[in-house]
């Protein structure tokens, strides 16, 4: 399930058959291979932040061109969003790219709850996920409040990677 020069890459299909879509652990690697799946999903844009309106209130995108955005996990998961700002988000964009997932700690029941509901969502709209992160998806959250409804989202996020995922979500 591990390929590239970044330690744990997976991979998955069109477009993206051979290529990683989650690197691990963070460093180097792992970030210059989210600024190059960002070039190639934007054909070189750089990218500007934009601003979604959610039941009224701005939910900031820091990085985003044609239909990709370009997150940190705390700008997604350390701050109080609800749902509905991340089925904004997998609705705007075809592809998200996830920078920085963290081990998460047994008393970060909340930003691991978040995340759930971002996959979640991500996950319903078929959308791409890129991702970097400091350990594989099964060991993101292992201990503390929520670690059984995690697991759910330890399988979409394997799922997501497959070639399966990849060929049948639709083009946007």
């Amino acid at each position: 399930m591990c390929s590239s020069s970044t330690a744990g890459a997976t991979t998955a299909s069109p477009g993206w058959w051979g290529k990683p879509v989650y690197h691990y652990p963070l460093g180097k690697a792992a970030h210059e291979a989210l600024v190059g799946a960002f070039a190639e999903l934007t054909d070189g844009a750089t990218g500007e932040s934009l601003t979604l309106t959610v039941k009224g209130r701005p939910l900031l995108v820091p990085r985003a061109a044609r239909a990709t955005a370009w997150f940190d996990f705390a700008e997604l998961c350390e701050r109080p969003l609800a749902a509905a700002d991340y089925l904004a988000i997998a609705d705007r964009f075809a592809a998200v790219i996830v920078e920085a997932i963290p081990r998460l700690a047994p008393d970060e029941r909340n930003p691991a709850r978040r995340f759930n509901i971002l996959i979640d969502a991500l996950y319903e709209a078929r959308a791409l996920l890129i991702a970097s992160a400091e350990v594989p998806p099964e060991e993101i959250y292992v201990a503390g409040d929520g670690t059984f409804e995690f697991r759910r989202t330890v399988s979409r996020l394997i799922e997501m990677q497959s070639e399966d995922y990849i060929a049948n979500r639709p083009r946007r």
